[in-house]
Parts: C-alpha cells; structure tokens; sequence
C-alpha cells in the first residue's frame, strides 16, 4: 500500500490533473493528504515487517540531516516566523523522500518508476508539440509567444504545474530520455528501438521548449550514456574528464550570452556575496530573493542550495548527488558478471540513472531547482540501488559506507564550490571580451 501511495504521489506531481483536467479540485491539498496516508501505512507496514530500512540507511541519515539544515538555517537568524513557515514544506519533501528509499527494494519497482518517468514525459511531449504545431495543447493550454533576435515570433512550449516553465519542461524531457532504455527486463533489439522511438519524441519536446538548459542537458545525457559504454571502472575518471571540460569552454561562452543570461551570472555574484556574510548556515531556506536585487530567482539550484542553507547544509545536499552516483557506479561495478536477469537489468538501470542524474544537474546549474519533487525522485532511485545490488551479493559488505565515504562527499564538496565560483568568473570574463 506505500508503494502504490508513493507511486500515485509521484503520477499527481507530474500529471497536475487539477491545473487542467479536473479543475473543480484545484485547492484541495491531495498531495498533502497522500503523503500523510503514506506515512500511516508506512508505519504500519514496518511494524508487520513488510517494509524494512535499508541495510546501510546511510542516504535516509542524509536526507534527515537536510532536513535539520533547512530548519536551522532559520534557527541561527532567531527567525521563528521563518521557520514555521519552513517546518511544513521541508518536512513533506523530506518524509517522502524517505519513503521512497525504503519503498524501492526490488528491481520490479524501479521499473514502474521507469515506466512512470517515460510516460509522463512522452505525455508532456505530445503536449508540447501540440502547442507547437497547432497553438495549444492539452485544457487549451497556450504556448509563450517570444519576439526573437531577428523580430521573428516564435513560441516555448509550457506544461502545467512546476513545468510551467519551458526550462524546467525541457529539463524533465532530457532527464527521462535515458530511462527509455530500462523499460524491460531482457535487452532486445525491439527494446532498444522502442527506446529510441521514444527517445526521439522527448528530443523534439526539448527543441519546442527552446531551452538553453535543456539543450545543456540533453548534451550532458547524451555524452554519459556514450561513456556507459566503455567498461565500467573508467565513468569516475570520463565524469571528471566531461566536468572539468565544461568549466574550460566556459570562456567560449560569449556567442551564447544575450543579455538573460548574463543577468543570471551577475545575480550568482550577488548571491556570493551574500553566502560569504553567513557562509555556515546561509541566509535561510526560502530567503534567496529578499537579499538579490528585484527579488529574482537564483536560476542555479547549487548557488541557490548553498546560499539559503550555508555549507551545513549543502554538505548533505550535494553530498547526497555525489553519493547517489557512487552508489550507481558501485552497482554497475559489483553487478558486472552476475548471472540473475534482475542484477544485470539493475546494473543497466544504474548506469543509465547516472544518466539521468548527471543530465539533471547539467541544467539545474541554470534553474532553482534545488528543492523540488524531480530531484527528489532521483535521490530515491539513485539511493535505492547500493541496497537493492546488497541483497544480489549478501557475502559482500555493504556497497555504501558513510564512515568511508564521508571525506569522499566532503572533498567533493570543497571541490564543487571551487568550481561553481570559478566557472562565475570566467562566465563573466566571456561576457565582457
């Protein structure tokens, strides 16, 4: 039952039937509601032991210490009214997140995940490309009309709820593509074109956005799933080839940068600037447009994290991405030679959610999505595969240690920051010649 819970929770968040299809229930908190049934039966079903914690339950201790840091990042400031605004929210996100590591415990689980992933996004596709083609697509739903460069109109797809953005549409495409390869058990030739099928669908969804970060994260997913195909002990070294390569064009950047763009790299250094006057527990979840100019957005879901909660709080945000691709990567490793039908098609399903995790967090470095339900949703399958490849090898230690990984997480840490504000640097030395 929290499974299938979970699961309807997942189907609302993306399908938002009460934005277009079902308008009478728009204001009713049915999220709200699920999630609280889900907890419930999540107790319940922990108690008859037909749910039980992951045997290393180290990504639960990093959700519930993300969790601590929105909470604190308020507590250090004395602002109450911040924080009982916070306790709601957070909590909601937090809980399930939570549930769906302990709800993804075998490999048919992870594929309804996968089927639900590719559908929605093949659905938003045709959504979108009907707002293309005719004008509107589904509820009579209306594109944005854009005046371009040349005085040409020419139209961004949109879909409805946290997809109301043509940004954060194309970045939904993109992350799903690589999924449309784990739809079945057994590797086929049929398999692999229905992949592709699908795959070009969700491509020509991400050229109706007309979406730079989208474009980015299509690139990114593309390139990963490339690299999939080299042996499975060269991906750390490739990922750190693909990472650093990115931060050298960023000086090549300059043909790319109109004026948005631009005033998105200038609003980073604002929120530098900011992060350095409380740089251990940042200004406060939700705080980040009371200290820009104009109350804008972060549009970048790492400047944005390490602002609002400091490094305390990043700490465990990141350090969850970092460990979720560990784990995938440990997955693909300790999996390679397995005999059973389900370890392989596991081992496949983790290269390709680096995939999608990398393709993911390519173009959150130009959204604020940060704390929102699709990268939570990752979290949970990323998280779920070192304990579901555990029970493939019982007579081996558990993949994921925290007490080893900790200075991995934190040297990754250190090393994102570097990054993040050196690529700000350069993005602004592209911009001005």
């Amino acid at each position: 039952m929290t499974f299938f819970l979970t699961y309807l929770f997942m189907f609302l968040v993306f399908w938002r039937p009460q934005e277009w299809l079902l308008p009478f229930l728009y204001g009713w908190g049915i999220l709200d509601v699920i999630i609280v049934m889900a907890v419930l039966s999540f107790l319940m079903e922990m108690d008859q032991g037909r749910l039980k914690m992951p045997k290393e339950p180290m990504y639960i201790y990093m959700v519930i210490g993300l969790w601590a840091a929105a909470l604190i990042s308020h507590i250090a400031h004395t602002y109450f009214a911040g924080l009982l605004n916070t306790i709601a929210p957070v909590s909601k996100i937090s809980f399930f997140t939570i549930l769906l590591l302990c709800v993804l415990d075998n490999p048919s689980r992870l594929r309804k995940v996968a089927w639900l992933f590719v559908l929605m996004a093949v659905t938003m596709a045709v959504h979108a490309l009907l707002q293309d083609r005719q004008g509107f697509g589904f509820g009579g739903l209306q594109p944005i009309y854009v005046w371009g460069a040349n005085q040409e109109i020419y139209t961004r797809s949109v879909f409805f709820g946290i997809f109301e953005d043509p940004n954060d549409l194309a970045q939904m495409f993109a992350t799903s593509i690589p999924f449309c390869f784990a739809l079945f058990k057994r590797r086929t030739m049929l398999s692999f074109l229905a992949g592709c099928a699908l795959t070009w669908l969700l491509v020509e969804g991400v050229f109706t956005t007309h979406s730079r970060g989208g474009i980015v994260a299509l690139i990114t997913v593309s390139a990963v799933m490339i690299v999939l195909i080299l042996p499975a002990r060269w991906l750390p070294f490739m990922l750190t080839v693909m990472v650093i390569g990115a931060l050298v064009m960023c000086p090549l950047a300059a043909t790319f940068l109109d004026d948005s763009a631009h005033d998105r790299v200038a609003f980073w250094g604002e929120a530098n600037r900011v992060f350095k006057t409380t740089p251990v527990f940042g200004v406060g979840y939700g705080m980040f447009g009371e200290y820009i100019s104009g109350d804008r957005a972060a549009h970048n879901a790492f400047v944005l994290c390490y602002t609002e909660l400091g490094l305390f709080g990043y700490w465990f945000w990141f350090g969850l991405i970092v460990l979720c691709v560990m784990g995938a990567w440990r997955t693909r490793t300790v999996l390679l030679d397995h005999r059973i039908a389900e370890a392989r098609w596991l081992r496949q399903f983790a290269g390709l959610s680096i995939a999608a995790m990398m393709g993911y967090c390519a173009s959150a470095y130009f959204l604020s999505r940060a704390f929102v339900y699709p990268m939570l949703f990752l979290f949970g399958i990323l998280g779920s595969l070192s304990s579901l490849a555990d029970q493939f090898m019982p007579e081996r230690p558990p993949l994921m240690n925290m007490r080893k990984d900790f200075y991995l997480v934190t040297m990754a840490v250190v090393f994102s920051m570097v990054y993040i504000y050196v690529s700000i640097i350069l993005l602004n030395r592209a911009w001005m010649g």
